[in-house]
């Protein structure tokens, strides 16, 4: 079979519909995996899907996503690390399709094909797990976690896991709601007030580390006046977890103040930063399933992501879709 199914954006903003394209070819260097589950990143697929990154336009049916969990189906002369008939995820290019190619250096076995599903997502916390190793979140920090999307709901577990107390701060009902029962020690309805005056009334000088996981410029001020100064050494740690657009802009004077660090630390990080995530799934110390909000058998995953263009995509949480139907 030469072509295959696939989930794929036909109109930039607008539309995503099931069309059929070319299956992936082999080369020496990859596998082609049949797709089990494929995840969905709301935030960073939105940017494309909305045309602010890269330029998706003359590549209609674009295959958007990049996290895959599936049965190994061929091998490239090259690759040692799987073999027919394993299970494993893969960060990849155009995810949401019944068939994937994958880099050998993205290859991950799964220590159980049960959580096959859960693994689908698995670039979530290996993004917050990079993040945190970035800036070297230790136990007893006080950590505040911007963003409760499924990055940010991740890296405040993985946070807890290492022994921080972990502040998160978030706008949607629904995420504020899973960050309270899975993700934070306390979290705050940044609708209520400023999250600074919320920080500062039990952390008067700030906490030790902030993540900012939503890629919205406009929060950056707000999110480094919660870092604290440290006496006269350097101060407290901000992440740059999310993905901005374009030129970023913030008051030079906040981070100037408090002698911030700064962290960019970019991507998912290397590869036992990954297995650990996976790992930390499979032994269910990071708990996924909870944070999944939609389970779509593929042929309805046209419907579902077509609403990711409406601001109904707030109300949303972690996303599959089921491929193997």
């Amino acid at each position: 079979m030469s072509t295959m199914k696939a989930l794929a954006i036909t109109q930039v903003n607008k539309k995503a519909e099931i069309v059929e394209l070319p299956r992936p070819e082999l080369d020496d260097n990859s596998v082609i995996v049949k797709t089990l589950y494929s995840g969905v990143s709301v935030g960073t697929e939105m940017w494309v899907a909305t045309g602010q990154r890269d330029d998706i336009s003359t590549r209609l049916p674009y295959i958007n996503g990049y996290q895959v969990s599936g049965d190994v189906v061929e091998v490239g002369a090259n690759v040692e690390e799987a073999k027919v008939g394993d299970v494993v995820a893969v960060f990849c290019s155009g995810a949401h399709a019944q068939f994937v190619k994958a880099h050998k250096d993205y290859i991950h076995q799964l220590p159980d094909p049960k959580i096959a599903k859960i693994a689908s997502l698995f670039v979530m916390p290996s993004v917050g797990s990079n993040g945190l190793n970035a800036a070297t979140v230790n136990t007893g920090d006080v950590v505040l976690v911007v963003g409760q999307g499924l990055i940010g709901q991740c890296t405040a577990q993985l946070a807890r896991l290492r022994g921080a107390y972990v502040i998160t701060s978030e706008v949607s009902p629904q995420r504020l709601e899973i960050s309270r029962q899975y993700c934070a020690d306390w979290a705050i309805d940044a609708t209520k007030g400023s999250v600074v005056e919320q920080v500062k009334a039990r952390y008067p000088w700030g906490v030790d580390v902030v993540l900012e996981s939503t890629g919205f410029q406009q929060l950056l001020d707000d999110a480094m006046s919660c870092v604290r100064a440290k006496g006269l050494g350097v101060g407290g740690k901000f992440v740059f977890l999310g993905w901005y657009p374009g030129t970023v802009t913030y008051n030079f004077m906040i981070p100037h103040c408090v002698r911030l660090q700064a962290f960019y630390p970019s991507f998912i990080g290397d590869k036992p930063n990954r297995e650990g995530a996976i790992r930390l799934m499979a032994g269910g110390k990071l708990e996924m399933e909870p944070l999944i909000s939609h389970l779509t058998p593929w042929q309805q995953s046209g419907e579902l992501y077509s609403r990711l263009f409406t601001p109904e995509r707030n109300s949303f949480n972690g996303i599959v879709i089921d491929w193997t139907a």
